[in-house]
Order: C-alpha cells, then structure tokens, then sequence
C-alpha cells in the first residue's frame, strides 16, 4: 500500500496541513483602507415637508395660491352632500377634497349590492361668494328664486336653465403644494390675534366652526386654515338638489334649513340674539390669522 487516501487525489506540494493555533491566534494585520465609497443621496427638505392645502377664495375668481406655492388646480368650493337614505358626508376646508374641479349638482352614486343609483332628493352643499357689500343684505347678494339647471338636451332658445348663473356666485378654491405647513390661530376675542416667531402672517378673518342644511353638515378643526373665513357672512351654504319643483336639478342660495356656526368673541356682550345687519355683529364673532411657517427657518 502506497498509503495515499483514494479520496483525496495527488495535488503537487501537497495539502495544507492542519493547525492547533485557535481562530483568535489566526489574525493577521490590519489591512490597507479601502477606496472611497459613492457619494450618498442627498434629501430634498423641501419635498419631505411639502403639504397639500386647498384655499378658498369666498369669490367669484379663485385666489392664487401664497407666495412660494405651487398651484396643482382650481375648482369649486364643495362642503358635504347627503341622500335620501341617510348617507353623508363632509370634506373640511383646509382638505384638497372640498375643492371640486368641475361643479354637479350630486357628485356622488350610492351602490348596494344590486344597483348604484342617484336620487331625486339626493343633496349636495357648496359655498357661495362672501365678500358682499357692508350693509348689503344676502337677498341683496344672491339669488332668492330656485335657479334651475336644464340638461342640454332639453334646452330650448328661450330656456337655457340658471347653470352658468349658479357657477358665478359659488366660491371658488385653489389647491396648492406648500414647502411648510399652514394653521390657524384663533383668539376667542374680536382682537386679530398675530403669528408666532418664526411662522408669517397669510391673512387675518373670523373664527368659523360648522355649517349645517338639511340633515348634514360639515365641521371644522380649529387648527386647520379652513377655520379662518377670510369674509364673514350668516349664509354660508348652498343647497342643490337632483329634482326640484321644477323635476329638474335645482340650487337654492337661501335654504330655510341653513345655519352657520361661528366661535363667539368672549370679551363682547350681548343679550344672545342679534340682526345679520346689526352694525356690532361682526365685533361679536371671534378673530383669526392663518399662518406659514418660514420655510427656510428651524424651529
């Protein structure tokens, strides 16, 4: 026998022999450094902190968006909608949701499990103008009649329906991409509260908590830009319904059912019931500013 294990094939210069050297006896020195490693991916601060605000302008035209914004769209100035079945549903103010690209007098479908349909008293609710004139009265500012909305294959020459006339006295609202974020600061008082360090004044207005018709509504939270109304007015909602008493679609800017909720200014008294046209009114509602964080400071 030539004393070679069959396994293990002839190799020239041999195996390696084994060790009784522990792993800790087998480090060896310390290594040359390595080369640089790829420049890492930088963070675009901006993008990280970007917030996406809709703006309503309380007018017949859409504001532009702040200073440093980017717009992203224009719409309608939406609030909430309700149905026949008791479904509904409200968008906050400050929410891109509640500024609607295209106006319908029900931009909703209820489906079952059967069908999906629209109904005839179904609801939609939207806001209209506010910026009146002092001492106007709101039959002074927006249509008193139930205007009518005639599909366009039923218009005739003399009867073109109140579409065009509805749009123009909705309020109209621009959705924009902010570098920081926006919020409200309310001071319970009818005294214009003012930002804090670091954070810039966008506008002052008054202090708005809820709008109700019908059997739905919408609230707002008090943080939130939407709760600062830039113009104060007791109408705050329009109603529109898919079959008036016309059987046509139909808006209503002075709903019977409407009401509004402002925060009232503790520091003014009053016996608890005052006139829309009362001239201390507006020194009864609460006062608010809406404000930007300066985007290029770390709080």
């Amino acid at each position: 026998s030539s004393g070679i294990n069959a396994e293990w094939p002839l190799r020239p210069g041999g195996y390696p022999g084994r060790t009784t050297q522990t792993p800790a006896q087998l480090v060896g020195d310390q290594g040359d450094p390595g080369i640089p490693g790829a420049k890492g991916i930088t963070i675009d601060v901006t993008y990280v902190q970007s917030k996406i605000y809709a703006f309503h302008s309380q007018r017949k035209e859409p504001d532009a968006c702040p200073s440093g914004m980017t717009k992203i769209r224009e719409g309608y100035s939406f609030l909430f909608f309700d149905s026949s079945t008791g479904s509904k549903h409200g968008i906050p103010l400050t929410d891109p949701g509640s500024c609607m690209i295209n106006f319908n007098v029900q931009p909703v479908m209820e489906c079952s499990t059967d069908t999906c349909e629209i109904k005839g008293d179904d609801t939609s609710i939207w806001m209209p103008i506010g910026n009146f004139t002092k001492g106007n009265t709101i039959s002074e500012e927006l249509p008193t009649k139930e205007l009518v909305i005639i599909p366009e294959d039923e218009k005739t020459a003399d009867n073109q329906g109140d579409l065009e006339l509805i749009k123009s006295y909705l309020s109209r609202c621009t959705v924009c991409d902010s570098p920081s974020s926006v919020m409200a600061i309310h001071s319970f008082t009818n005294n214009k509260p003012s930002c804090p360090n670091k954070w810039e004044q966008l506008w002052v207005g008054y202090s708005f908590a809820m709008a109700v018709d019908r059997a739905g509504g919408v609230g707002e939270q008090l943080q939130g830009h939407g709760s600062c109304l830039k113009y104060f007015t007791p109408q705050i909602s329009v109603r529109c319904i898919m079959s008036g008493a016309t059987g046509y679609p139909t808006c209503h800017f002075q709903s019977q059912s409407q009401k509004t909720a402002y925060i009232r200014a503790n520091n003014f008294e009053s016996d608890g019931k005052m006139g829309t046209l009362d001239e201390n009114l507006e020194e009864s509602i609460s006062r608010c500013v809406v404000c930007r964080r300066i985007p290029d400071i770390a709080l």
